[in-house]
């Protein structure tokens, strides 16, 4: 049992070094992400192709699934090997999250200007009381979303940190749930 602690410690501080690292150098952080989805297919193939070889056991070949195993296969390792076809994932990630986020810019200032009319019609003291804080949250992602589009290694650099944060925190999380003490039984 001390053993397991002890290695959780370990894994948990080089989790928070590389979350640092990453938030450090995000845009090489989210220059990964293309790497990791190839790595996901490849997983995905194994995955595809053992299903398929069980039920060929069974009597039941679904050639479909082996179908969807050698284009995930395919598709890995062109992601994992072609910088050039990560790149173009890593783009176009950064362009959907953009207009993600500039879609959810323009519902959050119009959510407010409802909540600024429902507070007016109403007079109402918790709902719409905060519209300002809701438009002004909306303008300032519609201007980091535009910012993104035009420029997006902005975002790139946005996911990058948000990755190496989340690393930071599991690594905490892994320390302290290995530190905590243990009801003896």
């Amino acid at each position: 049992m001390k053993l397991v602690k002890v290695v959780s410690i370990i894994i948990g501080v080089l989790m928070i070094v590389s979350g640092l690292y990453c938030v450090f150098n995000p845009g090489l952080t989210y220059l990964g992400i293309g790497y990791a989805i190839g790595i996901a297919m490849l997983l995905d193939a194994v995955g595809r192709i053992h299903a398929w070889w069980q039920y060929k056991r069974e009597g039941q070949p679904d050639g479909w699934i082996l179908a969807g195993g050698v284009i995930s296969a395919i598709f890995g390792i062109v992601l994992i090997v072609d910088a050039a076809a990560q790149l173009s994932v890593d783009v176009f990630i950064a362009y959907m999250a953009a207009i993600w986020i500039l879609i959810h810019a323009v519902l959050t200032i119009a959510r407010a200007f409802r909540l600024r009319r429902i507070h007016k019609d109403y007079r109402t003291r918790i709902i719409g009381r905060n519209w300002g804080v809701k438009l002004c949250i909306g303008i300032l992602l519609c201007i980091f979303a535009i910012l993104s589009l035009m420029n997006p290694g902005v975002i790139m650099a946005a996911i990058g940190t948000f990755i190496g944060l989340g690393i930071i925190v599991a690594g905490a999380n892994m320390i302290t749930i290995a530190t905590l003490p243990r009801e003896q039984a």
